[in-house]
């Protein structure tokens, strides 16, 4: 009888070793996998917010060559493409108001849509003072950065 019992103890033995054995195994291939996992994910974090940065960067930009031509037009009396441009602007400042990453300059950006009507106007009547204000707008625009 005691050898049915050692055999079966024997055999419980084994099973728990093979088991353990199989974790140990299990473990030596998945840690580093999951580590490597790990640290790709931080990779790939870190650059979606360069991206990210990056895409916020040329936004801001785009507004500030948007204003330049917009200037250049109206020193060229060029009131036609001028009012092109300003649309451009205008509308293109509008979009990237809605971007919540642009909240801290949603002040300057209400500014500058603030003069929207008077610029196109005095576009639309060939007025001089157009330049002066485009050239306001133009300065303001290479003020804004994010933080």
């Amino acid at each position: 009888m005691t050898t049915v019992n050692q055999k079966s103890t024997r055999t419980r033995s084994l099973i728990v070793l093979a088991a353990t054995a199989l974790v140990v195994v299990f473990l030596l291939g998945f840690v580093p996998q999951f580590r490597n996992a790990s640290r790709l994910r931080d990779e790939l974090s870190v650059r979606d917010q360069r991206i990210e940065r990056f895409q916020r960067e040329a936004a801001l930009s785009r507004t500030r060559d948007l204003a330049s031509l917009l200037h250049v037009e109206l020193t060229r009396k060029n009131y036609g493409v001028a009012e092109k441009h300003a649309t451009a602007f205008f509308d293109h400042v509008r979009s990237i108001m809605s971007d919540a990453s642009f909240l801290p300059l949603k002040g300057n950006f209400d500014a500058i849509l603030g003069q929207r009507d008077a610029m196109i106007s005095s576009i639309a009547k060939s007025d001089p003072v157009a330049e002066t204000r485009a050239r306001e707008m133009l300065l303001r625009t290479h003020q804004l950065a994010l933080p």
